[in-house]
């Protein structure tokens, strides 16, 4: 993939894992539209396969699902440092640290989320260079896998995204020692 695929794989993905309202519901088609351009099969099939799936669903169950799996979730919240320290001061310095990685590839960030949610992280993989986004990713390839991992167990549709994620990663170089990841 060249780097405006990977682009539109890591938007989408990001965007994939927003909350599901209605407008969120409208755009799926042009988010299908936009992956249909990149040239690996494997990313293409998973986050089609999700679409499909999550297009099944009526519009209050699935925002309730979100919201059970990823805010009520605690192995299961879109926080990756979170199951390193929880609510502890440590993880505090480990926010500045990730802030502070991002504003040294010049990516900005709003105080809307901590800077290790994931859907912002694959927001600063689209826009940085590589050699920002692989050693941030390796960083947190464990604690991405163990999201997948208990989505997976929960057969949760989302697992999906996280499947199309590492494949991306993976592509992108990332070396992905992670257990349960694709």
């Amino acid at each position: 993939m060249n780097r405006e695929q990977m682009k539109t794989v890591f938007l989408c993905t990001s965007y994939l894992l927003s909350y599901p309202d209605d407008a969120w519901a409208n755009s799926l088609d042009d988010c299908l539209e936009a992956i249909r351009t990149v040239q690996n099969e494997a990313i293409i099939d998973k986050i089609t396969a999700f679409i499909h799936e999550i297009q099944t669903i009526p519009a209050r169950q699935r925002m309730e699902q979100y919201v059970e799996t990823f805010d009520f979730g605690k192995k299961t919240n879109l926080y990756v440092t979170y199951m390193n320290t929880g609510e502890q001061r440590e993880r505090g310095m480990e926010l500045l640290q990730l802030k502070q990685r991002y504003k040294a590839a010049g990516f900005d960030t709003t105080e809307q989320e901590l800077p290790d949610y994931l859907p912002l992280m694959l927001e600063f993989a689209a826009y940085a260079e590589q050699h920002h986004v692989v050693p941030l990713f390796e960083t947190y390839a464990d604690n991405i896998s163990e999201i997948r991992k208990q989505l997976a167990a929960n057969r949760s549709p989302y697992t999906a995204i996280f499947d199309a994620i590492f494949l991306a990663l993976e592509e992108l170089g990332v070396k992905l020692i992670a257990k349960g990841s694709v």
